[in-house]
């Protein structure tokens, strides 16, 4: 078989679709290598090096970005693996995200983590992004096989989209390797003090800072229970990657309202950081109402934070037992559960225990595992049908 990658996030390894193309490829190879593993990358920017075993498709295309977008996923990628099934062997596409081509004669398997920008109306953005959520919403329905991240994204796809239950499978993201328990707690809790003036103990959130992500929850949990603990920091890592008000709420503006100026922290944490707060802070808060699986609350407890999320969309799935759940918006639920677990040590210790085997029970080699028995079954449809056509 010849798996034919759309590999557009392959240059970006920090995003989440980066984050999954980094961990499943290789997972991927190195449970079948007797497959061709070929990536279709676009040649406007460096991209780092790919996986052993691996071979590297170079397509470049002119003109405006968004454009060359669209020409790249709906003409190169199908055309690149007509051009490959001519050897006579199967061929499929794999698109990791959002965006199949909408005409294919070879069958193409594509992964929809979620359908925000179709569901959400803050997220439905301008005429174009409109307009290109229409092409890929019609492409999926020609996918030979949907993949996504969850059961709760698996539902809304099937209601949403329509596409029979046959042609959709869930498999379950992981946290990656390098998310793991400290080898000593408070030597991490000190170089986070001195790096980022950010002193045990603290309350720590790492995210969008969009709407849907729900940080006014969180901030005004925390103004309820400031005065009990003043000693407490509240830290916030993430930008706001928009000036839409209606998608990226200034949340610098309620902190100041709520009085928190000197008690929040705005940080930047790159990415070779991110397992280090996790594995410092007292606890991790998760308040968003949607998402589609949600990898922060399990890298979180992958590093052994306790953890709270919402009882919304995709996360309780995620986090099982092992973290508190509080509704996205029940401030005052949200400021007790905080209360309770920064008052609580045994029971932050028993969120630990349960956080680190809830995350292991996730990983990207069962990831690969269940995508290459899609990948192949879809592969041998299609052998079986060319059979019947000669």
């Amino acid at each position: 078989m010849q798996i034919v990658i759309n590999g557009s996030f392959w240059s970006q390894p920090t995003v989440g679709i980066g984050q999954y193309l980094h961990n499943l490829v290789p997972w991927m190879h190195r449970q079948a290598p007797q497959h061709r593993y070929l990536m279709v990358l676009p040649g406007h920017s460096p991209t780092p090096a790919l996986p052993g075993g691996v071979e590297r498709i170079t397509v470049t295309i002119g003109g405006p970005r968004q454009i060359a977008k669209v020409i790249f996923e709906q003409i190169a990628v199908p055309m690149i693996a007509q051009r490959l099934a001519r050897n006579g062997e199967p061929t499929v596409i794999f698109v990791p995200y959002f965006a199949p081509p909408l005409r294919s004669r070879q069958p193409v398997v594509t992964t929809i983590g979620d359908l925000i920008p179709l569901l959400l109306p803050a997220y439905r953005g301008n005429w174009s992004v409109r307009l290109y959520m229409a092409l890929v919403r019609r492409a999926a329905l020609h996918s030979t096989h949907v993949l996504t991240f969850s059961k709760f994204s698996r539902n809304t796809i099937l209601n949403y989209l329509a596409i029979p239950p046959e042609r959709v499978t869930v498999t379950y993201l992981a946290a990656g390797e390098q998310f793991r328990p400290a080898a000593d707690v408070t030597a991490a809790q000190n170089l986070v003090a001195a790096r980022y003036g950010v002193p045990s103990p603290f309350i720590y959130y790492v995210g969008g800072l969009d709407e849907r992500k729900n940080l006014s929850t969180l901030l005004r949990a925390f103004a309820l229970v400031r005065n009990r603990y003043p000693h407490v920091t509240l830290a916030i890592a993430g930008r706001a990657l928009g000036r839409d008000p209606r998608l990226f709420p200034d949340i610098d503006q309620l902190i100041a309202d709520l009085d928190l100026t000197t008690a929040v922290r705005r940080i930047d944490v790159p990415p070779e950081d991110g397992p280090l707060l996790y594995q410092a802070c007292t606890i991790f808060t998760y308040p968003s109402r949607y998402e589609g699986f949600g990898l922060p609350p399990l890298e979180a407890m992958a590093c052994g934070a306790p953890v709270i999320v919402s009882d919304a969309s995709s996360l309780p799935e995620v986090v099982g037992a092992a973290a508190i759940r509080i509704a996205p918006d029940d401030v005052a639920g949200w400021a007790a559960a905080i209360q309770r677990l920064l008052s609580d040590e045994s029971l932050r210790a028993d969120l630990r225990t349960r956080g680190l085997e809830q995350a292991a029970s996730f990983s990207y080699q069962r990831t690969a595992t269940q995508t290459l028995v899609v990948l192949e079954q879809v592969a041998q449809a299609r052998r079986v049908m060319l059979r019947s056509e000669k």
